[in-house]
C-alpha cells in the first residue's frame, strides 16, 4: 500500500530542496584562516606567489547536513504536509458511500481533445461502484438536484441511476448537496464503514456555511476533481444598464477575441437584422433601438465558438422598442445666445449623443419660448411627453392652467427651482400644480451636498456606486426651504434632510419639483456631463406614467433555473397568464412573479386565448462560466474538520478554505532542534584541526 501525501503549497518544498544547494556552496568556497607564525625577519623568507593547486571539498559534513535538513524542514513547513482524507476501504468489504455529484452547468465543459468534466465525473463514480462489494449500500445526492431515489440502494442500482443524469442549467448550491448526504450518513444505521465521496469540478461559489456542517468521527472523506481548471473559456453575461437612462443594453465578455454578431427581431414574426462588432477588452455597449415600435429580441453571439462550453457563448435580452418622449423646454430667454439660455444644459443632456448617434437616447427634447408654450401644449395630443419648467421670472397668464390641462390628462411637468422665481407670485399662479411651496433661499454648507444614496433608492439606486458617491458630492450651492403639499413624495434629499426632489399627483399626471437651479445659477452640476446627463434622465423618466415606458425600462431577462420576476401591462392585474405550459397569475402591481425557464432561450408570455403580453429572455448562469476553482486537498481537509465524537454535540471550531493537519508543527518543532543544535556543532568542529593542522 503506497502511502499519498498532499501538500498545500508544494512549491514551497521544492524551493527547500532547491536551497540546499546554496548550502553547499557556501562549505565548497567558505574561507580557511590561516594560520599566523611569528619569525626574526621577513627577509629570511623568498617571496613566491600564492597557488592553490588542491580541489574544492567539503570540510564539514555533518555541519552540511545539518544545515541541508533544516533549509528542507523550512521548506516543508510552508509547504503544509498531509494525508489525504481517507481513500478506499479494503477492497472486498461491504461499505456504505454517499456521493456527492455535481451536475451543474460548468461540467459541460470539454478539455481540449478530451471527455467533458461530467464524462470524468461518471467515470469516477462507476469506477468506485465497480469496486464495492455487491452488498454494499449507496446514496447520490446532486447539484442541482435531481430525482436519485430516497432511500440507500445497491451500486448496480445507482449504475442505472447515473445513465439517466446530464449536466443542468438550474439552481442548487453545493454546499446544501453535501448537507443533505451528511445528514444521510448520520441517520445510516450499519456496521458498515462510512465514506462520503464528493466528484466535481470544485468551482469555488456555493460551499459557504461550511462551519454548520456535522459529520459522524469516524467517516471516511474524498474529494475528487474532474475536468481541466486550466481550460480557458470565454463567456457573455449581460450587465446592468440602469434604470431610465441612456438606451444602452450592456454586454460583459470574459476573454476571447472573436466578433461579436448582433441580431435584432422586431416582434415574432418580424425579419432578423444583424450586426458585427469588434470586441472590446470586456465591455461593449449596444444601442438599444428606436424608431421602431414593438418587442425586441436580441441574440448575441461570438462569430467563431471555439471553446469547450458553448452554452455561454450566447446571450439574450428582451427590450419594448417606444416612440421617442417628447420633452417640451419652456425657455424664458430665447434672445440670448442658446448656450447662454436657461435650457442649455438641459437640452444638452436629453440629447447628448444628438446627430450620428441621436437614437441612443429615449427622449426628443424640443425649447420652446415660454411665450409660445400654450400654443405648443396645444398641439400635443400625446400623453407621453414630458414639460419642464425651468425656473420662470414671469410668464404669459394662461400657462398655468395650460400646463395643468396637460397634467391633467397624464402628461409629466418637471419644475426647477432657481434665483428667478418670485416665490408669492409663482405659489399662487402654479399652487394647484406644486406639489410643494418654495420658502427662502437657503445656503448649503461644505461636506457632501446630497444624503448617502443607497442601491435601494427611489431615484438613483441603479447608479453604480461611483456614480452614486459622485452625485452625493454635487457641487450643489443654493435652494429653497420647501413646505410639502399634502400627498407628495420626497424622493431625495440634501445632507441636512431638506428636499431635493419632490414628487406629487395632478390627475393623471406626475408632478416633479427639483430644489436646484438647470444651470450654473445655484451649482455647477450641470457642467459635469457624467453626472448631470444620467441624473436628468432619471428626473425626466420619473413624471412618466405609461404602460409602454414603465414596460420599456423593465427588466426583461433574467438567469436560467433561477425564478425571477418580470412587469406586464397592469391593466391585466389579477389575470391568468401562461408561459412554458404554466400558468402565472398578475398581481395588483402588474408584476408576474417566480418565472422560472431552462435551458438558455427566449420564451413568450402569453394570455389563456394565446395573446402574446410580453418576451422574456432567459441566460446562462454567469457564474458558471467562471473558472475560479478549490484545491482538492483544501476541501477535503475543511470537511473533515467538521467530523464529530459520537454522542458529541456537534459543535466544532469554525475553519476556513486552508486549515490543514498539524504536521507542520512538528516539522517546526525538528527545525527548531536543528537550529538550536547548529551553533554547537559549528563551534565544536571549528576547534578541531584538519589534516594540515589548521583549524576548521
Amino acid at each position: 500500500m503506497m502511502l499519498a501525501i498532499v501538500m498545500l503549497g508544494p512549491w514551497f518544498a521544492i524551493a527547500g530542496l532547491a536551497a540546499v544547494g546554496l548550502a553547499v556552496w557556501m562549505h565548497l568556497y567558505e574561507r580557511v584562516a590561516s594560520r599566523r607564525v611569528q619569525m626574526s625577519s621577513l627577509r629570511l623568507v623568498p617571496e613566491a606567489p600564492r597557488v592553490a593547486r588542491h580541489r574544492r571539498k567539503i570540510r564539514r559534513w555533518p555541519l552540511l547536513l545539518l544545515r541541508a535538513l533544516g533549509v528542507i524542514l523550512l521548506g516543508l513547513a510552508f509547504a503544509r504536509p498531509g494525508l489525504p482524507g481517507g481513500g478506499h476501504a479494503p477492497v472486498g468489504g461491504r461499505e456504505a458511500v454517499a456521493f456527492v455529484l455535481d451536475r451543474s452547468a460548468s461540467m459541460a465543459m470539454r478539455s481540449p481533445g478530451g471527455n467533458t468534466a461530467w464524462e470524468d465525473a461518471v467515470a469516477q463514480v462507476r469506477e468506485r461502484l465497480d469496486g464495492l462489494h455487491s452488498e454494499s449500500r449507496v446514496r447520490l445526492f446532486c447539484f442541482p438536484p435531481a430525482a436519485t431515489g430516497d432511500d440507500w440502494t445497491q451500486p448496480s442500482e445507482l449504475r442505472k441511476i447515473l445513465a439517466g443524469l446530464a449536466p443542468a442549467v438550474a439552481d442548487g448550491r453545493p454546499f446544501e448537496a453535501l448537507r443533505d448526504a451528511a445528514e444521510a450518513v448520520a441517520r445510516f444505521r450499519s456496521d458498515m464503514p462510512e465514506s462520503l465521496e464528493i466528484v466535481g469540478d470544485l468551482q469555488r461559489q456555493g460551499w459557504e456555511d461550511m462551519d454548520t456542517l456535522s459529520l459522524p468521527e469516524e467517516l471516511r472523506v474524498r474529494v475528487v476533481q474532474t475536468g481541466n481548471p486550466k481550460a480557458a473559456n470565454r463567456s457573455l453575461s449581460l450587465g446592468v444598464r440602469g434604470f431610465d437612462q441612456l438606451r444602452r443594453g450592456v454586454v460583459e465578455l470574459g476573454g476571447g477575441s472573436s466578433p461579436l454578431v448582433v441580431s435584432d427581431q422586431v416582434e415574432k414574426d418580424g425579419k432578423a437584422e444583424k450586426q458585427e462588432f469588434s470586441q472590446p477588452d470586456k465591455i461593449l455597449e449596444l444601442p438599444y433601438r428606436s424608431g421602431t415600435k414593438g418587442w425586441v429580441r436580441r441574440e448575441i453571439s461570438f462569430r467563431e465558438s471555439t471553446d469547450g462550453l458553448a452554452e455561454d457563448d450566447r446571450l439574450f435580452d428582451v427590450f419594448l422598442a417606444v416612440p421617442e418622449v417628447p420633452v417640451l423646454l419652456l425657455e424664458p430667454y430665447p434672445e440670448r445666445d442658446v448656450f447662454l439660455q436657461t435650457t442649455f444644459f438641459l437640452n444638452q443632456a436629453l440629447r447628448p449623443t444628438a446627430g450620428a448617434g441621436a437614437s441612443d437616447s429615449r427622449f426628443l427634447p424640443k425649447v420652446v419660448a415660454v411665450g409660445d408654450a400654450v400654443g405648443a401644449l396645444r398641439g400635443l395630443e400625446d400623453s407621453e411627453a414630458v414639460v419642464v419648467v425651468p425656473p420662470l421670472a414671469a410668464w404669459p397668464a394662461d400657462l398655468p392652467a395650460a400646463v395643468h390641462a396637460f397634467a391633467q390628462k397624464g402628461g409629466g411637468v418637471v419644475f426647477f427651482a432657481g434665483p428667478e422665481i418670485p416665490t408669492a407670485e409663482f405659489a399662487t399662479a402654479w399652487r394647484s400644480l406644486l406639489p410643494v411651496l418654495p420658502g427662502a433661499v437657503s445656503t448649503i454648507d461644505g461636506g457632501p451636498a446630497l444624503e448617502p444614496i443607497g442601491t435601494t433608492h427611489p431615484l438613483w439606486g441603479g447608479f453604480g456606486s461611483d456614480l452614486r458617491e459622485a452625485l452625493r458630492k454635487a457641487p450643489l450651492k443654493k435652494r429653497f426651504t420647501l413646505s410639502i403639499g399634502e400627498g407628495a413624495e420626497v424622493m431625495a434629499r440634501y445632507a441636512d434632510e431638506l428636499p431635493l426632489v419632490v414628487r406629487g399627483q395632478a390627475g393623471r399626471g406626475r408632478v416633479l419639483f427639483v430644489n436646484t437651479s438647470p444651470d450654473r445659477s445655484w451649482g455647477d452640476w450641470s457642467a459635469d456631463g457624467v453626472l448631470f446627463v444620467p441624473t436628468v434622465h432619471v428626473l425626466v423618466s420619473a413624471v412618466l406614467n405609461s404602460p409602454s415606458q414603465s414596460l420599456r425600462n423593465s427588466p426583461g431577462a433574467g438567469i436560467a433555473g433561477v425564478p425571477f420576476d418580470v412587469r406586464v401591462d397592469p391593466a391585466l392585474a389579477g389575470k391568468l397568464l401562461r408561459a412554458d405550459g404554466r400558468t402565472f397569475k398578475v398581481d395588483e402591481e402588474g408584476w408576474v412573479r417566480g418565472l422560472n425557464f431552462e435551458p438558455p432561450g427566449i420564451f413568450d408570455v402569453l394570455t389563456e386565448d394565446g395573446g402574446l403580453v410580453r418576451p422574456v429572455a432567459v441566460n446562462f448562469p454567469p457564474e458558471e462560466s467562471r473558472r475560479e476553482f478549490l484545491l482538492p486537498a483544501i476541501l477535503e481537509r475543511q470537511v473533515e474538520a467538521r467530523r464529530r465524537a459520537a454522542g458529541g454535540s456537534g459543535e466544532v471550531p469554525r475553519i476556513d478554505l486552508v486549515s490543514e493537519s498539524g504536521w507542520w508543527r512538528w516539522i517546526l518543532a525538528a527545525l527548531a532542534g536543528v537550529w538550536l543544535v547548529e551553533p554547537w556543532l559549528a563551534f565544536r568542529l571549528k576547534r578541531q584541526p584538519d589534516e594540515k593542522g589548521q583549524a576548521l
